[in-house]
């Protein structure tokens, strides 16, 4: 099946003057803020082409910590950019990237300038650090964020001091920050934001979908999500989502690289996959179940685990194996007995909920005592000697 990787090969060559921006060119430029870019995009203040900001990446050089599991693609999209007349002369500048488990943030966002008129802000999801994937967690149970806060600030710091139409994107995480960034960065500048792109990004607690900074961008926010959707089915968004097929199955949807494109369109589909319902109802009402406070407690346990080896990513502590997993095993037997309490409980309503889905809405009644008479009749096979 084709991908956006085929796409650039397709459409490369045609530039925005002929075929109108569309949003498989908003996932590209969404899947693109997931590449390390230091040294090769500036900051505000200074603009580079993307063909220019290729000849300055060299991934060779990029920290081992940096590379996520779509490296070995995103190096491929980045070049296919790099060499098309679409993109190569696409300015960049405004690269930002913030990692800090002190404050349980990931944060990463570029900022293209097709032309004079407009700007595309693209930010990045969670980028396989401990701290990232802890972020995502407490979606469930903060108010604000870290990272949704620096959304905010990067909007406001960057195009307040001019009248440049907005278009404004992102990927996972990515998209929740975009989303959140266009609602609350003040009317001055969200009256110039004119689409929003969300990539199976995660909703939001009810009373921010709720609040009248949300209600005005809701018509503007374009979502997509896969087939077998888990991350951007979780909590709410009140937007209507379309779906995208994917060339894989289970989690690994939530790829990029696995949404399948038609010429300059996703390839899409009218309904979710039966085993995708199933794992987001039992995952949403095991949301539902949890109070604001068990929430908090459930991520503060496990991430304690998860950070107890002192990796920085998930992929460090996969590769530490056995001396990883001690750690974290010794961290397990340590907790303090009320997160050990809200942890074992936590699993057990997920195990619940995902029996539940599974089983049909209404079963059938089993009578206490079963009538021999109303039984069908035991047929004996007889051997012939």
């Amino acid at each position: 099946m084709s991908d956006i990787l085929d796409y650039l090969d397709w459409r490369g060559d045609i530039p925005f003057a002929v075929s109108p921006f569309n949003p498989v060119d908003g996932l590209i430029l969404s899947q693109f803020c997931y590449i390390p870019l230091t040294g090769a995009v500036p900051d505000f203040g200074e603009t580079v082409t993307l063909e220019e900001a290729f000849s300055r990446y060299d991934p060779d050089k990029v920290d081992d910590k940096a590379k996520i599991m779509t490296f070995r693609q995103d190096n491929e999209l980045f070049e296919k950019m790099a060499r098309s007349d679409r993109f190569r002369d696409m300015r960049l500048t405004g690269y930002t990237d913030i990692i800090s488990s002190a404050e349980e943030l990931q944060f990463s966002a570029v900022t293209f300038l097709p032309d004079d008129d407009y700007a595309f802000v693209s930010f990045s999801g969670t980028d396989g650090t401990v701290a990232g994937w802890k972020e995502d967690f407490s979606l469930s149970y903060m108010e604000k964020t870290a990272g949704q806060s620096l959304s905010v600030e990067y909007l406001r710091d960057h195009f307040s001091g001019n009248d440049r139409r907005i278009f404004i994107g992102g990927h996972s995480k990515g998209g929740n920050l975009a989303v959140y960034a266009a609602a609350f960065c003040g009317s001055s500048i969200s009256s110039r934001i004119e689409r929003i792109y969300s990539f199976d990004a995660p909703g939001f607690r009810d009373e921010i979908i709720a609040s009248e900074e949300y209600q005005s961008v809701l018509p503007r926010i374009l979502s997509f999500v896969p087939e077998s959707s888990v991350v951007g089915m979780l909590l709410n968004s009140d937007t209507e989502r379309s779906i995208v097929k994917s060339s894989v199955s289970g989690i690994m949807q939530h790829m990029s690289y696995n949404w399948e494109v038609k010429r300059d369109r996703f390839d899409m589909t009218d309904e979710f996959t039966r085993s995708g319902t199933v794992v987001n109802k039992a995952i949403t009402s095991w949301i539902d179940e949890l109070s604001d406070d068990d929430r908090r407690t459930f991520t503060e346990a496990v991430f304690g685990v998860l950070e107890a080896p002192e990796k920085d990513t998930l992929k460090e502590i996969l590769k530490g194996k056995w001396a990883a997993y001690s750690s974290m095993f010794r961290a397990l037997h340590n907790m303090p007995p009320e997160q050990q309490t809200v942890l074992k409980e936590a699993v057990r309503k997920l195990a619940k909920s995902g029996k539940d889905a599974i089983l049909p809405d209404k079963m059938p009644q089993i009578p206490d005592k079963i009538n021999p008479a109303k039984l069908l009749p035991i047929k004996r096979f007889n051997k012939k000697s």
